[in-house]
Order: structure tokens, then sequence, then C-alpha cells
């Protein structure tokens, strides 16, 4: 009798390629739904515990794709910051190359989504393979305002996650609904790092910009409050 336990990881009866260029969360997203899956679940059981929204082993990802480790590394834009046997770990750098030029940035992916190899994209725009593959990293861009590496929550995202909020959904329900429902790649990281710090700053300068903003006396006259 074997007495083996069967391997947690297998292929997936659906198999789909990865688009060049595209990112880890992007391809899960759609390998869950090709596979009648929701994606938060797929996601979650290729990290497994501890980690269920940390990042997968590339080695996990490709058996359940039924793709080789080789092929998605080359294929998705973030495979290097995937954890592996013996795979070491991709410094980014610090500041982000495209803080002010993230229109270039926006331009570079499209143009690796339509099959432009990393090194023509190089060469067309006079940028290093290194910066290619950071504007590849779409979820890792930042705003210009703060030139850090991060994953920025602003704009209409904001306005979708304050709904969630206003909804009573915590950090973990917040990012499944995104996972599950929306088309925007954001870390859960980033998710509590908008809560529990991006937020409270945000109301902290708007308390203080209506606490320092001159009073017009014709308003206080319309109130029946006459200035000093």
């Amino acid at each position: 009798m074997n007495s083996e336990l069967p391997p947690r990881f297998a292929p997936l009866p659906v198999r789909l390629r990865p688009c060049f260029g595209e990112s880890t969360n992007s391809y899960i997203r759609r390998l869950a739904r090709a596979n009648h899956l929701q994606p938060s679940f797929l996601h979650c059981y290729l990290c497994g515990p501890p980690q269920w929204f940390g990042r997968p082993l590339l080695e996990h990802l490709a058996t359940t794709a039924g793709h080789s480790p080789e092929a998605l590394e080359r294929a998705l834009a973030d495979a290097n910051s995937l954890g592996g046997t013996n795979r070491p770990r991709r410094r980014l750098p610090r500041r982000n190359p495209f803080a002010g030029r993230q229109d270039l940035a926006h331009r570079i992916a499209q143009e690796a989504l339509k099959g432009t190899q990393i090194r023509t994209l190089a060469k067309r725009h006079n940028l290093r393979c290194s910066d290619v593959r950071f504007a590849l990293e779409v979820p890792r861009l930042t705003t210009a305002e703060t030139n850090q590496v991060t994953d920025p929550i602003t704009r209409e995202l904001a306005d979708l996650v304050e709904g969630m909020i206003g909804r009573k959904l915590n950090g973990r329900q917040i990012w499944t609904e995104l996972m599950d429902h929306h088309d925007y790649l954001v870390t859960y990281d980033s998710i509590r790092h908008y809560i529990r710090y991006t937020r409270p700053r945000i109301a902290s300068a708007r308390a203080d910009s209506v606490t320092s903003a001159p009073v017009d006396p014709g308003q206080l006259a319309v109130h029946g409050v006459h200035a000093k």
C-alpha cells in the first residue's frame, strides 16, 4: 500500500499562456476564471499558510498553470519577485525611475502586451532592461509626489476602497473583493498601509485646511454673526 500523500499542486484542467509583461496577479486572475474558480481562492491556495496574501512560489504557480518555471519567468513582468527554490531576490530600486514619467511606463506596458521584447523596448526608449521590467510591474509604480517604491491607492481605486470601508469591510475582505470582482492590481500590504496610514493622514490634512481657511465676513453676516 502506498502511504505517500498526493502532491498538493497539480495542473488545472484549463491552461492559459501568460501574456508577455503580464503581472502575476493578472495571470492568476485569468487562470482562476478560466477554471471557474474565485481568483482570491486560487491566489491564497498557491501561497498557503502563513502568507495567504503574499506571493506564491514560482514553482507552485508553474505546476498549477501547466507551464515550466522558465516559461513563466520569461513572460511575467514580476516573476523575479516571486519566491522559489534557490532563486535570489531581485533588488528593486529605492526610487521609481519613472517618477514624473508615468505616461512612458504605461506606453511601455502597452507595447509589451503586444509582444514587443524587453530588449527592443529598452533600445526604443533609451532605457536599461531592468528599467523596462520595472515599468511592467504596474502595481509597484509610484506617484510622482512621493518618489517611493510603493503600491499607490489613489483616485478611482481610493473611491472604491472608501466605499468598501463604508460597508464595514476589513482589509482582507477588501482585498478579496478587489481580486474577485475588479481589475485593479493591488497587494494586501498596500491596502493595510492605506487604511492605517494614508487615510488618517488625509483626514488630518483636510481638518487642518478647514481650520486654517479664512472666514468670509459676508458669510458670517448671512448666518447672523457679526465679525469683531
